[in-house]
């Protein structure tokens, strides 16, 4: 199974090690994995399966941070101060399962590996997601700016397509699936849009056919047609 994040970046051996003695923890759509607020003593890693990372207010609004899958580890800033407490909550986005372990048992595996640069690595990558992101809620139209993160979450959650067909009948880019329920909401709220915003540019990406939705799915037609969206090509 492809891993992403920190499991993306070490060995399948290096991850069986870290994972095959542990019993996984399953978990269903909609199970909290993490609640913020609550002290972090551990650590996820992601077997399989997909999770939502949102931060929420003082009145109770959850605005989406993060998709994670397999391959990534949650709760890694209780690496720093073991019983700090947890920024953000996760919660189940699908089936699927983790191991747990507690944050000394994670840094000692991981020095005896030899994965810190790795670990860090992967937290460097979030960050510069997270920087992606600000940027273009500052700086791109609605259109561009939905595209931009439908081509984010490709990266994260994708599994490859085959290409489908244009108006004409020819065969468009190649494309990806998101197999969560991505409800126009939370990717209001990923993107810093209004409803509606989201509503509309969803419409327009639609009649271009660029995408397709379901209730538990986005189909990205043509991955390489919405990065030139996003990034202001003449294209669109």
């Amino acid at each position: 199974m492809l891993r992403r994040g920190f499991g993306g970046l070490i060995t399948d051996a290096q991850w069986r090690t870290l994972t095959s003695s542990i019993v996984p923890r399953a978990f269903t759509p909609g199970q909290t994995l993490l609640r913020q607020g609550d002290n972090g003593a551990g650590v996820h890693l992601i077997l399989n399966g997909s999770a939502r990372v949102v931060s929420v207010s003082t009145d109770g609004t959850a605005v989406p941070l993060a998709f994670r899958t397999s391959g990534e580890v949650l709760g890694e800033p209780a690496l720093t101060a073991v019983g700090r407490v947890r920024n953000a909550t996760v919660t189940a986005v699908n089936g699927g399962s983790t191991v747990f372990l507690s944050a000394e048992r994670f840094q000692r595996r991981l020095t005896e590996l030899g994965l810190e640069t790795a670990l860090w690595r992967s937290v460097l990558m979030r960050q510069a997601e997270s920087d992606q992101l600000r940027v273009q809620q500052a700086t791109l139209s609605a259109e561009r700016r939905l595209s931009a993160a439908l081509v984010q979450l490709a990266g994260m959650l994708g599994e490859p397509m085959p290409p489908a067909l244009g108006r004409a009948g020819v065969p468009q880019g190649g494309g990806h699936l998101l197999r969560i329920a991505l409800p126009q909401e939370d990717i209001a709220g990923f993107v810093g849009l209004s409803r509606t915003s989201v509503h509309n540019a969803y419409t327009k990406l639609k009649e271009k056919m660029l995408i397709r939705t379901g209730r538990q799915y986005v189909a990205l037609l043509d991955l390489a047609a919405l990065k030139s969206l996003a990034h202001g090509s003449p294209k669109d």
